[in-house]
């Protein structure tokens, strides 16, 4: 089968890997079209004679992945036509590949690097993680195995989380359903996965709606059911979109401020506290709370999601005593509403 969608998506530390071989396997360099037509990760795209500006940019990318974990990749100019980059070689240099002399690791200092980079569970680890426990490997000759008998385990908690990771790592469009709240029924969207990002203590996906043709944040713990991953791979290029997103993101958290009052030494002052705005976010903004309570503390707390945050003060009872803006108490007091109301006693009938 022909196209780009059929082909295998190869893991992005699983290509850049390939391409550190070629280059260090070759001391006279290989141009880009060399590269793209033999290197396990391109070549299943490179089509002689074509141009992928797709292809093209993934392999700087790349190139920028390579540098970036610190390997320098050598630029050799064309003599017969300089500054032609398509005619440039490139190469890693065995000479500056070597791990610096002065630096030794001893048994146990490595094995406490790749237990840390073991901690995350494998559906939560990033792709940067996982190159950083490929280049620890490859300093690790002789480690002492009886440091490696045991390892904390982290993850993403959402269920969703690994087969979004998947999708982030493979390019790989992802399909789920999400509950929005005050909806009857989840609806399914079809995303382009982007990244994980946590904020707030939740894990929220940074996606690309390719029904929408627009950027979208949505919470994890809001997805249903299984996450489908698609054949059909998205363009590379969508990610660059995503510090501009996470940029919106914090311009939608620093207008969304919540005022509390909350008991001091409770579990929500230790949690909230945490979040504190320590600046008031309107000039001149004065409340009579700030002043000394050794009963109360006021807190000013931004979120990103005002339906969220209303659930998890609502957990508090009584340790919250006064929420704003007003909408955010609304909120907060239908769930303890609703909380009270699943709880109550049916009236005994009479006869």
């Amino acid at each position: 089968m022909e196209g780009h969608s059929t082909h295998r998506a190869i893991p992005a530390e699983e290509r850049v890997f390939s391409l550190v071989l070629a280059l260090v396997a070759s001391p006279q360099g290989l141009t880009k079209r060399e590269l793209l037509s033999s290197v396990h990760g391109y070549s299943g795209r490179y089509r002689s004679g074509e141009t992928d500006p797709a292809l093209e940019r993934q392999f700087e990318r790349d190139k920028d992945q390579v540098r970036a974990l610190g390997i320098p990749i050598e630029t050799i100019d064309s003599p017969e036509e300089s500054g032609n980059t398509q005619l440039a070689r490139y190469r890693i240099s065995k000479d500056l590949l070597q791990f610096p002399a002065e630096a030794r690791f001893s048994a146990p200092e490595l094995s406490v690097l790749r237990l840390a980079s073991f901690a995350w569970a494998e559906g939560s680890l990033s792709a940067e993680s996982r190159r950083a426990a490929m280049k620890l490997e490859s300093l690790g000759a002789g480690l002492d195995v009886a440091y490696l008998g045991f390892a904390p385990h982290l993850g993403i908690p959402e269920p969703s989380a690994p087969a979004l990771q998947r999708g982030i790592d493979e390019l790989r469009v992802a399909t789920f359903r999400y509950q929005l709240p005050h909806r009857d029924a989840p609806a399914t969207r079809s995303v382009a996965p982007l990244r994980l990002h946590q904020a707030e203590g939740r894990w929220h996906l940074i996606a690309w709606d390719l029904e929408r043709e627009a950027g979208r944040v949505f919470l994890l713990s809001r997805i249903v059911g299984e996450v489908k991953l698609g054949s059909q791979s998205f363009d590379p290029e969508l990610r660059d979109r995503v510090e501009g997103m996470l940029d919106d993101l914090l311009a939608l958290r620093e207008r969304q401020v919540a005022r509390l009052l909350v008991r001091r030494g409770s579990v929500a002052e230790a949690r909230l506290a945490a979040r504190e705005v320590t600046q008031p976010v309107s000039p001149g903004e004065v409340s009579r709370e700030r002043e000394s309570d050794p009963v109360h503390r006021y807190l000013m707390v931004m979120t990103l999601d005002f339906t969220a945050l209303a659930s998890e003060l609502a957990s508090y009872g009584d340790e919250i005593v006064r929420v704003e803006p007003p909408e955010l108490h609304d909120a907060v007091v239908a769930l303890l509403e609703e909380v009270r109301h699943q709880h109550a006693v049916p009236e005994a009938s009479d006869g």
